[in-house]
């Protein structure tokens, strides 16, 4: 269940919004990220750009002696200020500051600079990151102003170390909630998809079950409740129409060959007997294709109640109601104790319909019945040694009042194996033809009854 659950769409869909709302927040705290270093980095530049302005027109204004005063008063405890300086002159020698890094100091546009120094603070030796612009004075003088930025540096990997936290975080409660989610619709799903399976195989009365949430599942269950029990009055409306049509035209057939019947006394030639007999046998005839009509009908309706069935017993059965009808020709090899869920009635119809068109069709040839377990099973095979159906007309040979060349004056009407497709389809069984070599195969596989003899579990 948990690998079908991690393969299904649910799970897909739950993932792919966890990593969409992932990439959202890396989009946003990205963007955050960058927007503030950025505007951290303007203001500090702003600040160390206007300072270093001042102390140049200062250095303008002054003699020399007071500037390096007061260069040498504003490096005066620099880690609590924050700023740093550092006086030059034309020689390169040092003339005031608290920095020594002008030598070595490597200019970018606009004579920024950044640089590493350690310094001293309560017996420790910290690393700090300055950053900095270098101004070239009169008389070769050079000045450096500017400030510790270490603490943007710890913003920079707190705000990293913060996305990666937020990030992971994310993926692992998104996937979490997706996985809850996703779990929650997939068993209503399940519950939805196992009480429709269990209607559709002839439990009509039953309804799918909510769960008191009033959410959109329990709404859709319910809507889809009401539906069927609409299909419930209406397939009940119909059932009671066709069989009360049914009931009136069998009423009607059985009064019209009374009443042929009755007639033949009143006939005195042979060709009047003989038309007489005609009547009745369209008339009998009539009443046979009516009953198949109604077979096929209960059989595609899928209200035909289903229960554990000796598969085996019924192909016995007819084997042994058909042999005297066709002594020398059938024959059977039957599995014993093999159950299927099945509507008896229409399951032993389907079966006597292929007994009954392998002899008819099967040029006075062997016909051999043969019923065996496969893979969780039940297997039946009818084989003749007539001239078979192609492959070609084989669809059609399953669709109602269709006869195939061959079939002319043979009774019958055409219903037989339709019937027996309808009968296929309502117990999930699998009907197909293929050439017996000569002849034909006609092979119907039904899935056994768990937990019952021979299901093989």
């Amino acid at each position: 269940m948990r690998a079908g659950f991690a393969r299904s769409s649910i799970a897909r869909l739950a993932l792919l919004y966890t990593l969409v709302l992932a990439a959202s927040m890396v989009a946003v705290l990205g963007a955050a990220y960058v927007l503030t270093s950025r505007i951290i980095e303007r203001e500090t530049e702003q600040l160390i750009g206007a300072e270093a302005q001042g102390l140049a027109d200062d250095f303008r204004d002054k003699d020399l002696d007071t500037f390096v005063n007061l260069v040498s008063d504003r490096a005066d405890d620099p880690w609590v200020r924050g700023g740093v300086y550092e006086l030059r002159g034309p020689s390169g020698d040092f003339l005031a500051g608290n920095v020594v890094a002008l030598a070595d100091a490597k200019r970018s546009v606009g004579g920024w600079t950044e640089f590493e120094v350690t310094t001293s603070r309560r017996d420790e030796n910290l690393g700090r990151r300055i950053r900095a612009k270098i101004t070239d004075l009169s008389g070769g003088f050079r000045l450096l102003v500017g400030r510790d930025v270490q603490d943007r540096q710890t913003f920079r990997h707190v705000m990293l170390q913060s996305l990666g936290w937020a990030i992971g975080a994310t993926l692992v409660f998104g996937l979490i909630g997706g996985w809850w989610l996703g779990r929650r619709i997939s068993r209503a799903a399940a519950a939805i998809s196992a009480n429709a399976a269990r209607i559709a195989s002839g439990a009509p009365g039953e309804r799918l079950p909510t769960t008191g949430s009033g959410d959109e599942i329990d709404g859709l269950i319910g809507r889809f409740n009401e539906l069927l029990e609409r299909v419930d009055v209406l397939t009940a409306t119909l059932r009671a129409v066709i069989d009360s049509t049914a009931h009136d035209l069998r009423g009607h057939l059985n009064r019209i060959r009374g009443a042929a019947q009755d007639a033949e006394r009143l006939f005195t030639n042979a060709g009047q007997k003989d038309a007489q007999g005609i009547v009745i046998a369209e008339i009998d005839r009539l009443g046979a294709t009516l009953q198949g009509l109604l077979r096929i009908a209960l059989a595609e309706s899928g209200t035909a109640p289903l229960e554990p069935v000796d598969f085996s017993g019924v192909v016995s059965d007819l084997y042994e109601l058909y042999e005297p009808t066709a002594p020398g020709r059938l024959t059977a090899e039957v599995e014993p104790g093999l159950f299927v869920q099945a509507h008896r009635q229409l399951l032993a119809q389907a079966v006597a319909n292929l007994i009954d068109n392998a002899l008819k069709y099967g040029n006075d040839g062997p016909v051999d019945l043969r019923l065996g377990r496969d893979n969780g099973h039940a297997r039946l095979e009818v084989r003749d040694r007539g001239p078979g159906i192609p492959v070609e007309s084989r669809e059609l040979a399953l669709q109602r009042f269709r006869r195939l060349p061959g079939a002319t004056g043979l009774p019958g009407s055409g219903l037989g194996l339709s019937l027996v497709a309808a009968v296929a389809r309502l117990h999930h069984a699998e009907l197909r033809f293929a050439d017996n070599e000569p002849g034909l195969a006609a092979l119907l596989t039904v899935p056994l009854a768990a937990g019952m003899p021979g299901d093989g579990r």
